[in-house]
């Protein structure tokens, strides 16, 4: 699992956290390799550019605290990580009333956008005081240190990033981690190292495909997201506050949820850690380390939770899009287009892993785990999986399954697509792209999570309609759109399902799209409700609730 998380890095879909019914919980947006128009991704980033200057009166009454964060692209990465999709607008729903409108439910949340560049999705992070500096981090499931590079890291890649090198000397707050032994240190191990007076904790990460990343332990003020362009400062300007003390929807509110961190302080990089858009990468597995679990022990946030919501807009923009949200400590329902259903989480340390039951391929497309039309029919390719673990991954851009399955799998989605299945690219027209088979994933349920009211086979999300044994296991539906990776340059399609692995396997990025997950660790259990995940909308429904 370490070489197939590390090995995919570099084309890391970073998503989006959306957490629920939280006293204090921070939201952040992000965005996938499919991404809006440059026109529509212009407006959007103007009008969040605009966010800057406007009021923050704005009155809340709900009492969880949401802050949502940019991620931005970098349009300088090379040619090897480019993942376009240029399509038409046909497979929007044609229902947009399908969402819920949920402006009148009370929000208690500060937002702001995130983008992602080519092959990587990524959250602004500002280190430092008494003037913050940017620093982009991959948002990784798969690994618990946050890391980047300090000023004198050696030929560490600062042409390809998205920022210069973190100057820590220009922290008043910066602090290296000193010690006498491994017990002094969170990330690392106690060791003497030449350039340093007192031993400090190490850090060392190295990949079975050749990158790596060595870093001294450090701390400093952090805080994510907020305005993209610039610093938040204390006492630039007050917080949005309501009579009741929650705060607003502003992007300026950010800082509130500031804390020290303790993180990878990087003098040297390889491979793909080098060339990668982003500075950095923020670890968010089950982990003391992890950045959601410091900032909980902080007190920033009040739960263990979050969540990851990524969406796939119909085209691509070399300047990157808003395409989803990422949310710390809390959820955002208006988010969802389906009711959260919840698989267990077979452990409370490191990966999330999830028990796959069982794989169908769908005839005949469509986008949701509820099938559009009489003829959309679900077929179990009948591999006895016996509850394999798979882990979910925002950090590995593909899905990965194990090679016990390649010959059930190739044998149904063969006859259902009318093609023959590979990983070499395809050229196809979209109307052709949307009939491929969509990919179902059952997995086992959380027990203590099952709705008992709810129909298992009219609700989005549970296995009615495939699995009357286990009708309130989990069904999440990847249609063709999700796991079709368009190339501009070949103008050809290409899979990124791989049935290669030796055992177990990894739903990575492209399965999570259209989703939004909950990561919940006080319960042990990870959450799926379809969604769109327009971080913008949200954005401008806050705006026109306000004025209203």
């Amino acid at each position: 699992q370490i070489y197939t998380k590390a090995a995919r890095v570099s084309t890391t879909i970073a998503p989006i956290f959306v957490i629920m019914n939280i006293n204090t919980a921070l939201i952040i947006a992000a965005a996938p390799s499919i991404l809006a128009s440059a026109a529509h991704d212009d407006s959007k980033t103007a009008s969040l550019r605009g966010l800057k200057n406007q009021s923050t009166n704005r009155r809340k009454t709900n009492s969880n605290n949401i802050v949502s964060f940019p991620i931005i692209p970098h349009h300088e990465i090379q040619n090897r990580r480019r993942r376009e999709l240029n399509v038409d607008e046909s497979w929007l729903p044609e229902d947009e009333g399908a969402r819920r409108n949920l402006s009148d439910e009370p929000r208690h949340q500060q937002l702001g956008a995130l983008y992602q560049g080519y092959g990587t999705h990524y959250v602004d992070v500002w280190v430092g005081t008494p003037e913050p500096q940017r620093q982009t981090v991959i948002v990784d499931t798969g690994s618990s240190v946050t890391a980047f590079p300090c000023s004198g890291c050696d030929n560490c890649g600062e042409s390809y990033h998205t920022d210069t090198y973190f100057a820590s000397e220009k922290s008043e707050t910066y602090v290296e981690t000193h010690c006498s032994s491994n017990l002094d240190c969170l990330l690392g191990s106690c060791k003497d190292m030449s350039g340093h007076d007192e031993k400090v904790c190490a850090v060392r990460m190295s990949y079975a495909e050749g990158s790596s990343w060595s870093a001294v332990e450090a701390t400093d003020t952090v805080y994510a997201g907020g305005l993209h362009d610039g610093a938040l400062v204390h006492g630039d300007d007050e917080p949005d506050v309501d009579e009741v003390g929650n705060l607003g929807d502003s992007p300026q509110d950010a800082y509130v949820f500031q804390f020290n961190l303790a993180f990878g302080c990087e003098y040297g990089l390889t491979g793909l850690f080098r060339t990668q858009l982003a500075t950095g990468i923020m670890g968010m597995e089950q982990s003391e380390r992890s950045f959601w679990k410091q900032m909980h022990s902080a007190g920033a946030i009040d739960n263990e939770l979050f969540s990851l919501c990524f969406s796939r807009q119909p085209t691509a923009s070399r300047e990157g899009t808003e395409a989803g949200a990422m949310t710390l400590g809390g959820t955002d329902s208006r988010l969802h287009k389906s009711p959260m259903v919840y698989a267990a989480v077979g452990g409370t340390s490191g990966h999330f892993p999830v028990s796959l039951k069982a794989i169908y391929i769908r005839s005949n497309g469509g986008e949701s785990a509820l099938p559009d039309s009489d003829d959309q029919v679900a077929q179990n390719i009948g591999v006895d999986l016996s509850m394999m673990r798979v882990i979910v991954d925002s950090g590995t851009t593909d899905t990965y399954l194990p090679h016990s399955v390649r010959d059930k799998f190739v044998k149904y989605w063969e006859e259902a697509a009318g093609i023959k299945f590979t990983n070499e690219a395809i050229a196809m027209d979209h109307d052709e792209l949307l009939a491929l088979p969509t990919i179902l994933f059952q997995l086992e349920a959380h027990s203590d999570s099952i709705d008992e009211e709810a129909d298992p086979e009219t609700t989005v999300g549970l296995a009615g309609l495939v699995d009357e044994n286990n009708p309130r296991d989990i069904i999440i539906a990847m249609p063709a759109s999700h796991y079709m990776e368009y190339s501009t340059e070949k103008q050809k399609y290409t899979s990124r399902i791989y049935l290669s692995e030796r055992s177990g396997g990894v739903l990575g990025a492209n399965s999570m799209m259209g989703h939004d997950l909950v990561f919940d660790m006080e319960q042990g259990r990870i959450g799926f409700a379809e969604s769109d995940c327009d971080y913008m909308s949200i954005i401008e429904g806050a705006e026109e609730s306000t004025r209203d």
